[in-house]
């Protein structure tokens, strides 16, 4: 079963996408969510992905299956609460 990934934060993002592109057979970037579009828009043309910046968009998108979350740390706690209460699943790419 492939699991759709949003991705937010395009910054460190990019190393993330890097490794979903390898698994196919497992993942597909669906998402990618960072307050600077540009940014965004450059990862999300890469895999024909949607480019957002609105946090609450994404992570209540039924489509989504996985979180990936590659903002900054002191936003962590709060991403992974709001997908988890979504319920969907979360990587966080350093600890809480």
């Amino acid at each position: 079963m492939i699991r759709n990934v949003a991705i937010l934060g395009a910054g460190i993002g990019e190393k993330h996408l890097a490794a979903y592109v390898r698994l196919p057979e497992q993942f597909k970037v669906t998402n990618i969510c960072d307050l600077n579009s540009n940014l965004a828009q450059v990862l999300a043309s890469r895999v024909n992905a949607i480019k957002s910046s609105s946090l609450d968009e994404v992570i209540t998108d039924p489509s989504v299956d996985i979180i990936d979350i590659c903002l900054p740390p002191h936003l962590h706690f709060s991403a992974c609460k709001k997908s988890l209460e979504a319920g969907k699943h979360v990587i966080c790419e350093k600890p809480l």
